[in-house]
């Protein structure tokens, strides 16, 4: 299985690479973006690669003294690069999963090959998809579906999910593909039936919401100024985390409304917050790359520098 990396010399480009610089690769993955990192530094250049999944981190792992690897959440950078507060040139992060993750059977996270339930990006984490499945109830299973999938029929699939896991007739990922399959009659070449339910629960398991919000925040803290941050999202509801962030850190969030008295501290105040951020802007996918590979067509890159 070969995994080609989206947005690849875009994504590199726009961090605008120093010869002496430090970059954070947070989504290490299988090592494509590192690569292309590294061929633009010196030997005085440093990388920090980072990846939760031991199994990505090790099969894909590069021999070079300028990386240093990471095995843990990107959400806990402020911890284990204290010493870099404001010292790092870029930090890119690629959201998807990986063709190595997603193409083995066993790890289960995906409706297109038959494997267990499991799901899980850190194995060493204990509850799998099933363990989730078999002990949450309908409203939250319908609430999962909805809020991390955007799925229609949200409601209905965690009724029959419910139903046919306690019957114990859901054991694997071609059942949960069959079954939603069998709920909704759809004819998309582009949108398998499952898809939406599949990136729910694997979002939801993960936590990947709540681990992307907080390391955007930290990658604030982490970032010298003139630092790039650059991010490749491929659903909608990343990309609007992202897109907030964004335009949260690069503008104020209050305006002066005039037709009301303000003392001299209110406007000193509100002149002192200072902006983050400066927006540089979105980069999608050439029709030539999502040609060879369709992966690609959901993919946003979008890039800030901090100012």
């Amino acid at each position: 299985m070969v995994h080609i990396p989206v947005l690849l010399k875009e994504s590199i480009k726009s961090l605008n690479i120093k010869h002496n610089g430090t970059y954070i690769d947070a989504t290490y993955g299988c090592g494509g973006h590192t690569k292309l990192i590294l061929s633009k530094l010196s030997k005085y250049g440093k990388i920090y690669a980072i990846d939760r999944d031991i199994k990505t981190l090790s099969k894909y792992k590069i021999l070079d003294k300028r990386i240093t690897y990471i095995n843990d959440n990107f959400s806990n950078l402020k911890y284990f690069l204290k010493n870099k507060i404001g010292k790092i040139d870029g930090i890119l992060f690629d959201l998807g999963i990986s063709s190595f993750q997603l193409e083995n059977p066993e790890r289960g996270f995906s409706y297109m090959y038959n494997g267990p339930l499991d799901m899980r990006i850190n194995q060493n984490e204990k509850v799998t998809a099933y363990n989730l499945l078999n002990n949450i109830n309908v409203k939250k299973l319908s609430y999962i579906l909805k809020t991390y999938g955007e799925e229609k029929y949200h409601k209905k699939i965690a009724f029959y999910i419910k139903k046919y896991i306690l019957k114990k007739k859901l054991n694997s990922t071609h059942d949960l593909s069959n079954l939603i399959c069998s709920i909704i009659n759809k004819k998309n070449k582009f949108k398998h039936p499952a898809k939406r339910s599949f990136q729910a629960i694997r979002i939801f398991l993960n936590q990947e919401i709540k681990e992307l919000k907080k390391a955007l925040n930290i990658s604030l803290k982490l970032l010298k100024l003139g630092g790039i941050i650059s991010i490749i999202s491929f659903h909608s509801i990343e990309d609007r985390i992202i897109k907030l962030f964004m335009r949260k850190n690069s503008s104020y969030q209050n305006k002066i409304n005039s037709k009301l008295p303000l003392t001299e501290k209110q406007i000193n105040n509100f002149c002192q917050k200072k902006l983050q951020l400066k927006i540089i802007g979105k980069i999608f996918p050439k029709k030539n790359e999502i040609l060879k590979n369709s992966r690609s067509r959901s993919a946003i890159l979008r890039i800030a520098q901090k100012i």
